[in-house]
């Protein structure tokens, strides 16, 4: 998912080019610089995006005078080629275009951007931290270690994946609201599909799709065991915490929760498009030519709606939550999750050797800027701004308005390691298609539980996890 949201731009400083932090007078100072700093902006946004970056990097340029210059790299490759650049130590002075920040950052690659959070923008005039909204920071911020947080990256949207329902479709079957629990989306998906509609379009050839889905399932599903599980009192459970959990038998191939997970994805199969399991993108357009009746899709989503022009006329609700009509593990209301986000730009070791890191910093905090990048995203690609001060969209308001304080328990006891996480997609991927049963589904899960456990705690000292 992370590969379709980010970009990697690479900006040069109006500061004096020093690759250290920029105290407080060097930054709330105009600007524009005497000497340009030139430097690479690297992003894999598609086609439809490349003037509103353009116009991003023109209006950082035209301010701090130095000189931004925009790289495309595929979505689909952008993973491959900055690791790459990464190892030939090539790569731009701000990154993105990657899910493995935290790696990227254990092998010295990019910079802890936290310490700039302090400093004040140069346009806005106050500490940078001030513009982002309640919560948003803290979201992206990497608490693996409790006594030394790190921010890999600046988030540049508030990311949300919602429920996308075709207001025709729901028309003709009688539905006058999107379905808000999954015993409504079960109904609805039910008339769809006896009106000769594919209820609702996925793909399940990659983790991300249904996996979003799955993700907010899994909230309402380990809830109740939030007390036993957060040992650390965050609120919610680290990775590190269900690596604990498995070890100490508390998470199990016979946890219930586990299992009550597989009877959902069962009573839902019926209602999925033909070959959903090998099918990618067919599932976007399903839904954009008007011949399913719901998609789960990100906040980008309207975005590529107004610049492919499709014509599904569709509406905009939150995922459908589990209740307790359905499950003895739903609730009787939605949790009104935090605001959050996941890093989109990094300042790289490039940009410090190059004597671009204030550069690179000021940029971001451009792009950032309530009258600068944010306004841009919001009003020209219809994005979820990461900062007050900035109109949200009209058609994401009511996504807007599900925000909350609760937090997302999340559930990461079968993506300890890439090959367990590869196994779970396969098995799951064998199960929808019928070839294996629920039995046979978590008794490969529970084969190599503690084995993976044991392997992510080594893979990661600094957790410090109990054995």
């Amino acid at each position: 998912m992370l590969a379709l949201i980010v970009t990697t731009l690479s900006a040069c400083s109006g500061n004096s080019g020093s690759s250290g932090t920029p105290t407080p007078s060097e930054t709330s100072a105009s600007p524009v610089s005497s000497a340009p700093v030139a430097f690479t902006v690297v992003h894999n946004q598609g086609e439809y995006a490349w003037p509103s970056y353009e116009k991003i990097v023109a209006g950082y340029n035209e301010k701090s005078g130095n000189n931004a210059t925009l790289k495309y790299i595929p979505a689909q490759e952008s993973e491959s080629w900055l690791q790459a650049q990464f190892i030939a130590r090539s790569e731009p002075e701000v990154v993105s275009g990657t899910s493995k920040f935290a790696d990227a950052y254990k092998n010295g690659w990019i910079v802890d951007l936290l310490p700039y959070l302090d400093e004040v923008s140069p346009y806005t005039n106050k500490p940078w931290k001030e513009s982002f909204l309640p919560g948003l920071i803290e979201s992206a911020t990497d608490m693996t270690d409790a006594n030394n947080p790190r921010l890999f990256g600046i988030p540049t949207q508030v990311v949300t994946v919602n429920l996308y329902y075709n207001k025709d479709i729901f028309n003709e079957i009688g539905v006058t609201q999107p379905p808000a629990t999954i015993s409504e989306f079960l109904e609805v998906a039910q008339k769809a599909k006896d009106a000769g509609y594919i209820p609702f379009s996925i793909q399940n050839s990659m983790d991300w799709n249904l996996g979003w889905l799955a993700s907010d399932v899994f909230g309402y599903l380990w809830k109740s065991r939030l007390a036993e599980l957060d040992t650390n009192g965050s609120g919610k459970v680290e990775p590190k915490e269900w690596a604990e959990a498995v070890l100490a038998d508390k998470v199990t191939k016979d946890s219930p929760e586990l299992r009550e997970y597989l009877r959902l994805m069962n009573d839902l199969k019926p209602f999925f498009n033909e070959g959903f399991n090998s099918a990618s993108w067919e599932f976007e357009g399903i839904f954009n030519d008007g011949k399913s009746a719901m998609v789960l899709n990100g906040s980008w989503y309207p975005n590529q709606h107004q610049q492919g022009s499709y014509p599904v006329n569709y509406g905009v609700a939150p995922m459908p939550y589990l209740d307790t009509a359905y499950s003895e593990f739903g609730q009787d209301v939605r949790y009104k999750y935090k605001i959050g986000s996941t890093p989109s730009f990094a300042v790289s070791r490039n940009a410090k050797d190059n004597k671009a890191e204030g550069a690179s910093v000021e940029f971001l905090q451009y792009l950032t800027a309530p009258d600068g990048g944010a306004k841009v995203l919001a009003e020209d690609l219809n994005l979820i701004p990461v900062v007050s001060g900035v109109e949200v969209p009209e058609i994401l308001k009511p996504i807007v308005e599900s925000f909350g304080n609760d937090e997302n328990m999340g559930f990461h006891a079968h993506e300890f390691t890439p090959e367990q996480k590869d196994r779970w997609l396969k098995k799951q991927q064998e199960f929808l298609a019928g070839k294996v049963t629920a039995d046979e589904f978590l008794k490969d899960f529970g084969k190599d539980l503690k084995k993976f456990a044991e392997e992510a705690v080594k893979n990661h000292p600094e957790w410090n996890a109990a054995q």
